[in-house]
């Protein structure tokens, strides 16, 4: 992934080049064939095609100075300009003779002109041996640890074993990351007799003694300011405006920080029109289009203006490498917040696309999958970013992983709730709006997020559950029931007439059976258990609804057929026909009433009775004969003596 900015930094460090050839004469140092590539087979090939070259720029240098300064003009004429940007192929010959492999490379094409020029600079201050001297390919065969270092000095010319140029002899990465201090050490010497020391002379007058290097006169005259402001001028700036800070004269710090205050005013207008649109829109959730305008005001600035402002103002040494680090962490930082907002947006847009709920698993899934995709290109960003820094690819891949592990151990209970939701949301087990049964609560699903499932329950509580504990527990989903299922109990009091009992079983199914929303293949009705003071007729069946209010609509339908009032004693029907009221016998010269109190119905006696123990344990109502049911296979009771005596009960 190679970014916008670094095609633009190739073309500022051209110009960048171009400049200190600023003036050359292209009918004495144009290439026969511009072809050619620099030849680095052996460290003589590598030393004299890098000297020859450069030698060649500044031959062509001195010729259109002079003519320049005699001419008395303020500007380059047009015909000057084409022939600097005709050298600017010779220069970045002499810049392959380098191994900028130790340089980040966010910054190689921006050292590489001025490693270029110190190279130079050192070698035009000492002696130099002879090129025949020097190893060849036959002789470098021979070398000890495949490198040659130039006698008295640290310099190192050495063969690059591994990577793009492997095979090839450079001046070593070693080498070039020390230029600068081998070039302060020599900076005070003078010039050999040669190109180089004639350019200078030229630089001098032209400057009124102002430029002491070539070096200097490099750094002292922006190329982008060549047709505004005339060479001359540049180069004849006041002392004060040409004193070095940081390496960088005080007139282009002033250009420099001038353009930063503009950039900077761009981004603030930006970040307060990014409040003033989200402010007026704050009722609605999610980002809006306008969180864009922040990442990309800064990704504009990084990427065009202020690598512009460093070549126009040429901004070299420390201060350059400090900005250019600055720049790209801020690009690549910003690259990565714009991603995850561009995926968070897409994915609202999609579930507004699709017109799925804000709150439904369907739509948080869009959402998750779309924040991993986002987050996936903003990891890739930021290894980038590392890399064009100067960070192995892989020791970052090693630092995430680690962390990763990190985070993960310190974490886990937060991971195991995002991977909980992701479950959720792919399986489905409830939707937003269904009522559920879950660990913890019991109520309508109101919001299913990263971390929790938030219920509202019957008494209005929210309530929040950890979406870990909800995977693993057992979740009851009472919404996607296509029935849902009654179960009550008839209490009968024991002096009920076996015939009364059978009329009351077969009336209740009959009720049932012709109830409209009961299923009726699945019900049953039939005596269940002896309770305390009563005979349970267990009514099981399901209402064929899957809505709550409608199944609260049909019980009471139900209930109010079961709820009849009492009738007079001796009426022999137990139900009557259609939807008209049904008669209550009467039993023993009692008035008994059906009554219904939530899902239980009960018979009670209005009497006192005298009751004996069955063999079943429990007591049964004192009539003078024994029942021979089935029902009534248990108990004794009848005429039995023992009767009298025992303790009434008063029934209510």
């Amino acid at each position: 992934m190679i970014p916008v900015f670094n095609r633009l930094a190739h073309l500022s460090i051209g110009l960048l080049i171009a400049s200190s050839c600023a003036f050359s004469n292209a009918a004495k140092t144009a290439e026969v064939d511009p072809l050619r590539p620099v030849d680095t087979a052996s460290p003589r090939e590598t030393l004299q095609d890098f000297v020859v070259t450069i030698d060649g720029i500044y031959r062509g240098l001195e010729g259109i100075l002079q003519e320049y300064a005699a001419s008395g003009r303020l500007y380059l004429t047009p015909d000057e300009r084409r022939r600097q940007v005709e050298v600017l192929s010779a220069a970045a010959k002499a810049i392959r003779v380098l191994d900028l492999s130790d340089i980040p490379p966010v910054l190689q094409q921006t050292v590489a002109a001025e490693r270029a020029i110190q190279l130079k600079e050192i070698l035009d201050r000492i002696e130099l041996p002879s090129f025949e001297s020097v190893p060849d390919r036959n002789a470098a065969a021979g070398l000890p640890g495949k490198r040659w270092r130039l006698p008295e000095t640290e310099i190192d010319i050495a063969l690059v074993e591994s990577g793009p140029r492997s095979g090839e002899y450079l001046f070593s990465a070693g080498t070039v990351d020390r230029l600068p201090e081998f070039y302060e050490r020599v900076k005070k010497l003078p010039y050999k007799p040669g190109p180089a020391a004639e350019l200078s002379d030229v630089y001098h007058k032209l400057s009124a003694g102002g430029t002491a290097t070539i070096y200097d006169a490099y750094l002292s005259s922006p190329v982008g300011l060549a047709r505004i402001v005339p060479v001359r001028w540049m180069l004849r700036l006041p002392a004060w405006a040409k004193s070095p800070i940081a390496g960088v004269g005080a007139w282009q710090w002033l250009g420099l920080v001038v353009g930063l205050a503009v950039c900077l005013g761009f981004v603030y207008g930006i970040c307060r029109l990014n409040r003033h649109l989200a402010g007026r829109r704050a009722e609605e959730s999610g980002p809006g289009w306008h969180a864009l305008l922040t990442p990309l005001a800064i990704i504009l600035v990084t990427a065009f203006p202020v690598p512009s402002l460093c070549a126009i103002f040429r901004i070299g040494g420390t201060a350059r490498i400090a900005i250019t680090f600055m720049q790209t962490g801020a690009l690549y930082l910003s690259a990565a917040w714009l991603s995850l907002i561009a995926a968070s947006l897409l994915a609202e847009a999609i579930v507004a696309s699709e017109r799925l709920r804000r709150g439904s698993l369907d739509s948080q899934l869009i959402r998750l999958g779309m924040r991993f995709v986002g987050l996936g290109i903003a990891v890739g960003f930021l290894i980038q970013g590392s890399y064009e820094l100067g960070f192995p690819t892989y020791s970052v891949l090693a630092g995430l992983g680690v962390g990763g592990l990190a985070v993960a151990l310190a974490a886990r209970d937060s991971l195991a709730n995002l991977l909980g939701s992701m479950l959720i949301m792919i399986e489905k087990p409830f939707r937003v709006g269904h009522y559920v049964k879950v660990s913890g609560g019991e109520g309508t699903v109101e919001d299913v997020g990263f971390r929790s499932t938030r219920i509202r329950t019957a008494d209005n509580s929210l309530i929040s559950i950890p979406n870990n504990s909800v995977v693993n527990g057992t979740v009851e989903n009472l919404s996607v029931r296509a029935m849902r299922r009654q179960r009550f109990l008839i209490q009968v009091t024991y002096d009920t007439p076996r015939q009364k009992l059978e009329e009351l079983v077969s009336g209740i199914k009959q009720l049932i059976a012709d109830h409209p929303m009961t299923n009726k293949t699945n019900f049953n009705v039939r005596f269940n258990d002896f309770g305390e003071s009563s005979l349970n007729i267990l009514v099981y069946f399901h209402i064929e609804t899957t809505d709550y209010s409608a199944e609260l609509a049909a019980r009471k339908t139900i209930g109010d057929r079961f709820c009849i009032p009492h009738a007079h004693a001796g009426n022999r029907n137990a139900f009557g026909a259609g939807d008209g009221p049904v008669a209550s016998p009467g039993w023993c010269g009692s008035r008994p009433a059906l009554t219904g109190i939530g899902n239980e119905l009960s018979w009670r006696e209005k009497r006192r009775g005298c009751w004996v123990m069955a063999r079943s344990g429990r007591r049964a109502p004192n009539h003078g004969n024994v029942v021979a049911d089935p029902l009534w296979d248990r108990i004794a009771v009848g005429g039995n003596p023992g009767c009298q005596g025992q303790v009434a009960t008063q029934l209510s």
